[in-house]
């Protein structure tokens, strides 16, 4: 441990004499590990942290599956006749998709965000109930009563945390709902709302039009593949049904993750690749500047082999100072990546799902400072390696023999310095035409015709609930 520390205090030494030498190598550090920080902590957000609802890794989406692929949508016969799989599904929920949202009227009129859900949602979802109770299949009956369950910020927002709430009566589009319960602060829906209320399905209701999402909750120890072949099943049973849907459609399920991010997946891989090679431009720019540097301290280096030092001796002290290099950089890097996702996405989200308002679900946890210190330390040994194994295979008697001012650069070092710069060109090379091509894309993209003039179309959202908006002519 105390040769360690000895190294590390010579290292620390040579960079302050050396601070063009440091300042520069850092920052090429710092640029490239903060480009794949920035990414990973997107990467980790949308792809790696687990969905907040216990037991998430059971919770399926129901997708409608066709020969031209598959998407989530959900019909009330569908919908009922999944409620039927009782052999693989401990409960089925329906919920919309969160239109423009729901008008509370009264004294203080506030628009807010709700959804229609069935009284299996709660419990697919693992609702923590703070207060009252959710909805029972009675009320989600038609004619059930006008009834609501609140979020836990809207109940602290509008009615103050009031414990005394249940019971008491809600004003949405003019109608009066009674308030049946509070939801926990940590409940977070997807869509995001800030109020339930009952779907109500009609259970004669023959409409086939997809307009909400269905989801359940696995029995323990079914797999996805068995939930799969059971729903090809009641696919089949659903068409004896109905002999007029599709022949070759059907049903599957998909964990809520992979269906709520399979959009995002590839585009966040490629972009996590792209900075990878950034990260190891840098890493061949540092590796270059360790191997000139090095090269000229072959003289200090053959002094302590004659000394008694070790190639192994050597090699560890260049590898404690490319590591520490990386270290400092990593640091930097995190908070450069941080900052910089941060600002980016409160820019522009691109459509990014489970990243909240502005970004605000991209967080830094133990897999970004995880992810930080291993591509550190990894960078510090990939760079640090090739000045290391280089210099210490010099010849002890001729190094010695040289004038301390000559360079000494010989033919091995040569090479290795030309490797990394041909390597470095190459990865420069590669990234550059994946940027062109990806540039040459987005501009045909919008480029294709969309078959109707957009020009001054304007499209408009208006919430419209209650009794009242039941029939087409009052909406007209």
């Amino acid at each position: 441990m105390s040769d360690i520390w000895s190294d590390v205090k010579h290292a620390l030494h040579l960079f302050i004499k050396s601070p063009g030498f440091t300042i520069a190598a850092i920052s090429a550090l710092a640029l490239g590990i903060g480009a794949n920080t920035a990414i990973f902590t997107v990467v980790n957000a949308v792809l790696l942290k687990p969905l907040g609802y216990p037991d998430a890794d059971r919770i399926m989406q129901i997708l409608l599956t066709s020969p031209e692929g598959s998407g989530a949508g959900a019909s009330i016969p569908k919908f009922q006749e999944w409620q039927k799989q009782t052999s693989i599904f401990k409960d089925v929920a329906a919920y919309d998709f969160a239109g423009p949202g729901f008008n509370i009227t009264g004294d203080r009129p506030e628009l807010i965000h709700g959804i229609h859900v069935s009284e299996g949602y709660f419990r697919v979802f693992g609702a923590p109930v703070m207060l009252g109770r959710t909805f029972t299949q009675q009320e989600d009956s038609p004619n059930g009563g006008h009834v609501v369950v609140l979020s836990y910020g809207l109940w602290q927002r509008r009615f103050g945390g009031n414990p005394k709430v249940v019971g008491q009566a809600l004003s949405l589009g003019g109608e009066p709902y009674t308030i049946v319960g509070v939801l926990g602060r940590d409940f977070a829906s997807d869509p995001e709302a800030d109020i339930w209320i009952p779907f109500q399905f009609e259970p004669n209701s023959t409409n086939q039009g997809h307009f909400f999402l269905g989801a359940a909750m696995l029995k323990p120890g079914v797999t996805v593949a068995q939930a799969n072949a059971q729903m090809k099943l009641a696919y089949a049973e659903f068409r004896r049904q109905f002999p007029a849907t599709d022949a070759k459609g059907g049903f599957a399920v998909q964990p809520l993750r992979d269906s709520i991010v399979r959009d995002a997946r590839t585009s966040l891989l490629v972009l996590l690749g792209a900075v990878g090679l950034v990260l190891l431009i840098a890493c061949a720019n540092v590796a270059n500047l360790l191997l000139v540097r090095a090269t000229g301290r072959k003289r200090e280096f053959a002094i302590r082999s004659a000394l008694g030092a070790s190639r192994a001796r050597v090699i560890r002290q260049l590898l404690t100072e490319s590591v520490l290099l990386a270290v400092v950089g990593g640091v930097l890097g995190l908070a450069l990546g941080f900052l910089g996702v941060r600002w980016l996405l409160a820019i522009s989200p691109a459509g990014l799902p489970r990243i909240g308002e502005d970004g605000g679900a991209v967080g830094v946890d133990w897999r970004v400072l995880g992810f930080t210190l291993a591509v550190s330390c990894a960078t510090g040994i990939l760079f640090g390696l090739f000045p290391a194994f280089s210099v210490s295979r010099t010849d002890l008697n001729s190094t010695l023999k040289e004038s301390s001012n000559r360079a000494g650069t010989g033919f091995r070092q040569a090479k290795t310095r030309s490797l990394l710069v041909i390597t470095e060109v190459a990865l420069a090379l590669v990234l550059l035409v994946g940027a062109a091509l990806l540039i040459r894309t987005f501009v045909a993209l919008r480029g294709v015709n969309a078959g109707f003039d957009a020009h001054n179309v304007l499209t408009m959202e208006m919430s419209m609930n209650g009794d009242r908006f039941s029939k087409t002519a009052a909406i007209a």
